[in-house]
């Protein structure tokens, strides 16, 4: 990061710093940049001149602006940057909402762009840079990072219910649960499945973490507490948690996740979903595993999905757009496996 005082001070003008942006120059936020590309155009040798990250530089080498803006990892790093660059927060600001998931890392579909949200105890503002919200927040609901305090993991992820609705908040926060769980697990892999020990920690990690958070909430307790009862720790991917989330909605029992199924011959996979009163499998595709298993592997497999056939499962193959609309996901479930609608509970 560089200051626009830093420049002005190199003697690097104005006018070149503004015509720099479309060329070899990234502003993160008011008075601060990022040099991105090592430029040879006469004018722009003194902003060459602070580059001091080549893999940042390399980054950006034969890609154009359509490029970056299509690439969601790159996206992130930019909110994050902007984020920690911010040089205008005051004492009592906690970063929050969707700022503070980008600063924990939390995925999200389709981050938003717009201002850095913090919490204030005393002040309502709004800039095109940062919008503070009048608000007071326990102390066992912040975090540090470094010189910026932070909602806490579990306390964003229960604050982006009420920020970008149930689905995005209950990803978000199986994906803390999840984390939370593998830092307790020393030397733990995901490709060797999960033991009930697993499971039975993020159970323990939902009564003794998340609950609390919830109680600590203002508002919104009977959602946020049916959502938290509801998290595994086992979800590899934001879609996974999409598909959990809306089997439960339509209150269907009787499904497991992250099963191995086995034959005579041995092991064939692990899969998503298994359902085996209906003998019926879910694969969820395209969905940024966090881990390369699963259906994905069912997908470009076919003797692993001819022996699962063999044992009389249906496998149902469901693409992430699939799973944001719950009228969608039920009438492909259903007319796939009928066989399931026996196990659906009934909805109000």
């Amino acid at each position: 990061m560089v200051y626009r005082q830093e420049f002005i001070a190199a003697g690097v003008a104005s006018r070149t710093i503004k015509q720099a942006l479309n060329c070899c120059l990234l502003k993160l936020c008011a008075g601060v940049y990022s040099v991105k590309r090592d430029c040879r155009v006469p004018s722009h040798r003194r902003i060459a001149g602070f580059i001091d990250d080549i893999e940042w530089i390399r980054l950006h080498e034969g890609r154009t602006q359509a490029d970056l803006d299509g690439d969601f990892g790159y996206q992130d790093v930019l909110r994050s940057l902007t984020i920690w660059s911010y040089r205008h927060y005051r004492p009592d600001d906690t970063i929050s909402g969707t700022s503070a998931a980008i600063l924990h890392g939390i995925p999200l579909y389709k981050e938003p762009k717009g201002p850095i949200t913090v919490l204030h105890p005393t002040s309502n503002s709004a800039s095109k840079q940062i919008v503070r919200t009048l608000c007071t927040i326990d102390d066992s609901d912040q975090v540090n990072f470094g010189h910026l305090r932070a909602t806490s993991a579990i306390r964003t992820g229960l604050d982006l219910i009420g920020i970008r609705g149930q689905q995005s908040a209950f990803a978000g926060m199986e994906w803390v649960l999840r984390q939370s769980v593998v830092r307790a697990i020393p030397g733990f892999n995901p490709r060797l499945g999960y033991s009930q020990g697993f499971r039975d920690l993020g159970q323990k990690h939902i009564e003794e973490y998340f609950l609390p958070a919830v109680g600590r909430l203002k508002s919104g307790h009977v959602t946020a507490q049916s959502m938290v009862e509801s998290l595994s720790a086992v979800s590899e991917s934001i879609a996974e948690s999409y598909c959990s989330l809306n089997l439960k909605a339509l209150r269907l029992t009787g499904f497991e996740q992250q099963v191995n199924i086995d034959d005579a011959r041995g092991f064939i996979a692990r899969v998503d979903f298994v359902h085996e009163g209906a003998r019926t499998i879910i694969a969820v595709d395209g969905s940024g595993k966090y881990v390369m298993m699963g259906a994905r592997l069912l997908r470009s497999e076919g003797e692993q999905q001819n022996r699962l056939l063999g044992l009389g499962y249906r496998i149902i193959h469901f693409t992430f757009t699939e799973l944001l609309h719950l009228s969608d996901f039920s009438a492909k479930l259903f007319e796939q496996s009928p066989e399931l609608k026996k196990f659906a509970g009934a909805r109000g």
